[in-house]
């Protein structure tokens, strides 16, 4: 008698749907060719060590021009009693959190003349000797730093955000990235530090509990437990579940560049419904905001890359400024079709049914077994013409046994789309979610794709700062001036190690 054999267990998820249409191979074409050689991995980053880190952070000039913008200094005669140290203390203490894990171990790292006097000469070399001389024998307490967090960071936190925001996108423009005048890259092709790279991540509070009180059943023994007020649940790519508060990012880099990213925005985006949380914007709202208003600062931006968060209605305000954006087709989208290409002879007509096809125009043709063929059509060129609105369009080649045609059909949202159909009440039809201007599964596309991945990088290295991978703050307004302080490590770091013009054209 034979064992029987056991049963596996089912994973738990979304079932993808057999697909009732056949697409045929990648045609080589302006996107590339599957014979193009794999683009070589860059130079390693050097490690870094914690007083290098610090270094960095105290020589950045405009780390002392964010305070002046938003944490004015208290006026002498002030009704009150003084402080012990000035805001630009505080602001260091925030940006150091992310160098020496929390706000406890900061504290103790700034009683040291190890790591405090750097401070007291970072203050002679920027703000004057007087100042400096002013300054106590040693940094401020966990409890003086826990009262200026509360009383003072957090009821500032938008100003610091918009200056912080202001002061990176210069940084970026000083060292030669999003130049307008800079001739090289393409729009299939651009340069890296042509591309903004964005993405968003849940980090997770302090404490991973989501009831204030809970039982142990056992013992009856009622425990009481710090929730952070603005995490919930939401959904990770993957369909990984994670609880915390979720913070957007977006950033730029220069090619094989080693610490070259300047983290150019940040924002806390909403994880809960509206609401529950009028406060913050969807994901996908806050992402055109911010990337318009860095195109308003660097024109030389050519594309965008984020990840499927993105959807049409996003992209399209984004594409009509000018820019190319990229994200990977999302999932179930069936094929849609566009138009019929008809061509009259003498001695007859030929017709080609086109339809949007994982991204692409395709050709619709039925096998002889009566099923549904998609032949992608080679794009000859990816055209941008700049009106009020910019216009983005494919020049194809259709083939034909009556000769080859050549076709030119709009990559963006045109006003015909946005009428309304009367028996749907919705858009004709959404163009920027069915046709990409660089579509996925091409070797442009993957290439865009590696860039976006950046942001992952990212990411992981704000959670590994921490202890135990958990930002040290409650609530989404504080861990937003956690990540603002971790962003000017970082971009402090690019600073000192990247010298313009980082081998860019001017």
């Amino acid at each position: 008698m034979t064992t029987p054999k056991k049963r596996s267990r089912r994973t738990k998820g979304k079932t993808t749907k057999a697909r009732d249409w056949l697409l045929g191979p990648i045609p080589d074409d302006v996107f590339g060719s599957a014979s193009d050689p794999v683009p070589q991995p860059g130079p390693q980053a050097p490690p870094l060590a914690i007083d290098e880190r610090f270094e960095y952070l105290l020589s950045n000039p405009d780390l002392f021009e964010a305070v002046r913008q938003t944490l004015p200094a208290r006026e002498s005669g002030s009704v009150g009693r003084p402080p012990e140290y000035p805001p630009y203390i505080y602001f260091v203490f925030l940006c150091a959190i992310s160098v020496f894990g929390s706000a406890r171990s900061t504290a103790r790292h700034l009683q040291r003349d190890l790591w405090w006097n750097p401070v007291r000469e970072a203050v002679r070399k920027h703000l004057g000797p007087e100042e400096a001389d002013s300054l106590k024998p040693t940094g401020p307490s966990l409890s003086q730093w826990n009262y200026f967090f509360k009383n003072h960071l957090k009821t500032h936190v938008s100003a610091v955000r918009d200056a912080s925001r202001e002061l990176w996108i210069r940084q970026a423009l000083d060292m030669g990235m999003m130049a307008e005048s800079r001739s090289r890259g393409s729009w299939v092709y651009p340069e890296r530090d042509q591309v903004i790279h964005g993405d968003a991540t849940v980090a997770k509070p302090p404490s991973k509990h989501t009831r204030h009180e809970t039982v142990d059943k056992e013992t009856g023994e009622i425990r009481r437990h710090r929730v952070d007020p603005d995490a919930s649940n939401t959904t990770e790519g993957g369909g990984k579940p994670v609880y915390g508060n979720k913070f957007l990012s977006l950033a730029v880099r220069v090619a094989r560049t080693p610490h070259s990213r300047v983290i150019l925005a940040l924002e806390s985006v909403r994880t809960k419904s509206s609401k529950r949380d009028p406060e913050r914007e969807d994901e996908g709202t806050a992402v055109v905001r911010l990337v318009r208003h860095l195109l308003s600062k660097a024109p030389g931006v050519r594309a965008f890359t984020y990840d499927t968060a993105l959807r049409g209605v996003h992209r399209a305000p984004l594409i009509a400024d000018g820019i190319v954006v990229f994200t990977r087709q999302h999932g179930g989208l069936k094929p849609h079709p566009l138009q019929r290409y008809e061509k009259r002879y003498k001695n007859g007509k030929c017709s080609h049914d086109l339809y949007a096809t994982e991204g692409r125009v395709c050709e619709r043709h039925f096998t002889v077994d009566g099923e549904t063929y998609h032949a992608p059509l080679p794009v000859e060129e990816l055209e941008r013409r700049k009106q009020n609105k910019s216009r983005f369009y494919h020049r194809l080649t259709i083939p034909c046994s009556r000769g080859d045609h050549e076709f030119r059909i709009r990559v963006d949202e045109t006003k015909e789309d946005r009428e309304i159909d009367p028996s749907t009440k919705k858009p004709r039809f959404n163009r920027a979610e069915h046709l990409r201007q660089i579509p996925p599964a091409t070797p442009a596309g993957r290439r865009l794709l590696g860039f976006r991945q950046d942001s992952e990088s990212s990411h992981s290295r704000f959670d590994q700062a921490y202890p135990h991978e958990r930002v040290p703050a409650y609530g989404a307004n504080a861990g937003l001036l956690i990540y603002i302080g971790y962003a000017w490590v970082n971009n402090s770091i690019t600073r000192a190690l990247g010298k313009r013009p980082f081998g860019l054209a001017a």
